[in-house]
């Protein structure tokens, strides 16, 4: 039977899905499976930090965060969006890492939206302009690309469209006009060059990569001696539909897109959740159990400060939070506890389990009044608290036992040898 495990972080991401995708792709290579790694959304914003016992240490974006084992492929599905200049620059930082074959074993779905330099540049035009408003964007053109292929659906840009240098251009042109209208003082060069500079390394790395058949992963998952890892992006709390409005991500970050593709396979599936031993936030929005004690107190080198999103914010573990994360998450079989061994320098924690004056529940779908009125009351809340000694594993236990889920994966570090499996 085919193996497939899903992995989806069950907060507001950064919580350390890449360390587990790794971890996950060097048991069942070890087992004899040459696992496929699947992205099932978001872009380039994801950051899925990852080292290896020997050293080697990368932050995934687009490839799968098990590219580091040899012959691992990745595939960028229908929900992906591919950027191709983050793509060059990712790949020549694993050329860096001693990873020189990346690009071959890459696989892009000729449907998947691509995030050209104008997409990028609108996002970060209009996210400077909200002021203290900001949404939190990571400044990679994510919503702008969603935002345009559902307002010009037919001349959206997917990856079938970089196969044709010549439509493409056409294509680009009206797509950089557009910009210009929408972002009224944005400075978009009215030559061509980097317009021909960009398709130019659009066919570079049409040269490498495999742009695969509609059919390509169905007959991947019939296939019952080889594996699946679906790489989610970011976390539940930000997701599209699901996530506090308006400090979400255009995506859908839950496990739905995962069995979507799933769907009539037959499968043996574990769904993973992902979630810290403490709560951080690196972005805009309400964090009711954020501490600025903490955050000082456990800095993290994976998560640096950015002009987009501050500064990584840390916090009490947030039971609540969570219990709202699982709720509108989908299936997930057991928990993935990280960052344990980060814990040592704080003797004296709490762990908030609920609220005073707040009940979080999911609310009809696709209702983003609804998901604000969350948001307004999440800023609101008030945790309380309970206080707890012990060690970093009995908290990981408890968690699970709060949360009413197996302790399926505890980490102790970045690498792989250093996670311990309960299942």
């Amino acid at each position: 039977m085919h193996r497939a495990i899903i992995v989806t972080d069950l907060f507001f991401g950064d919580s350390g899905k890449g360390t587990i995708v790794d971890w996950a792709t060097r048991e069942l290579a070890t087992s004899g499976r040459s696992p496929l790694i699947v992205r099932h959304s978001g872009g380039a914003q994801a950051a899925h930090a990852v080292q290896t016992p020997e050293g080697q240490a990368h932050t995934f974006q687009q490839f799968g965060a098990g590219t580091f084992v040899p012959g691992v492929r990745t595939y960028l599905s229908e929900f992906m969006l591919l950027n191709p200049l983050t793509l060059f620059w990712e790949n020549e930082r694993l050329k860096a890492s001693g990873v020189n074959d990346a690009l071959s074993r890459l696989l892009w779905h000729p449907e998947a939206l691509v995030t050209s330099p104008w997409h990028m540049a609108a996002n970060r035009y209009k996210e400077q302009k909200r002021g203290r408003a900001r949404h939190g964007s990571c400044g990679l053109g994510i919503g702008e690309t969603q935002a345009e292929a559902l307002a010009y659906p037919s001349d959206a840009l997917r990856v079938r469209h970089l196969t044709n240098p010549i439509t493409l251009r056409e294509r680009l042109l009206r797509h950089r006009t557009r910009k210009r209208t929408e972002c009224p003082g944005l400075r978009i060069d009215s030559d061509d060059e980097e317009l021909d500079a960009w398709i130019t390394l659009c066919q570079s790395l049409l040269g490498s990569v495999t742009v695969a058949s509609e059919g390509f992963l169905r007959e991947h998952l019939a296939n019952s001696d080889t594996a699946t890892i679906f790489e989610g992006s970011q976390g539940v709390l930000l997701d599209e539909w699901r996530g506090f409005h308006p400090y979400t991500t255009w995506s859908t970050v839950t496990t739905a897109n995962a069995f979507h593709l799933l769907e009539g396979s037959g499968a043996e599936i574990t769904s993973l959740g992902v979630l810290r031993g403490y709560a951080t936030r690196h972005g805009a929005g309400p964090f009711p159990t954020e501490d600025a004690v903490l955050t000082k107190l456990l800095p993290d080198d994976t998560n640096p400060d950015n002009p987009w999103q501050g500064e990584l914010r840390v916090g009490w573990p947030d039971v609540g939070l969570l219990r709202y994360g699982l709720a509108v998450a989908g299936r997930i079989d057991a928990l993935a506890v990280t960052c344990l061994d980060r814990m040592g320098p704080i003797s004296d924690w709490k762990l908030a389990t609920d609220y005073e004056n707040l009940t979080l529940a999911p609310g009809p779908w696709q209702d983003l009044t609804y998901q604000e009125s969350l948001t307004k009351a999440l800023a609101e809340a008030k945790p309380t608290y309970r206080s707890w000694t012990g060690s970093a594993e009995a908290h990981a236990a408890d968690l699970a036992a709060l949360l009413d889920k197996p302790l399926g994966i505890t980490s102790w570090g970045k690498t792989a040898s250093e996670k311990s499996a309960k299942f």
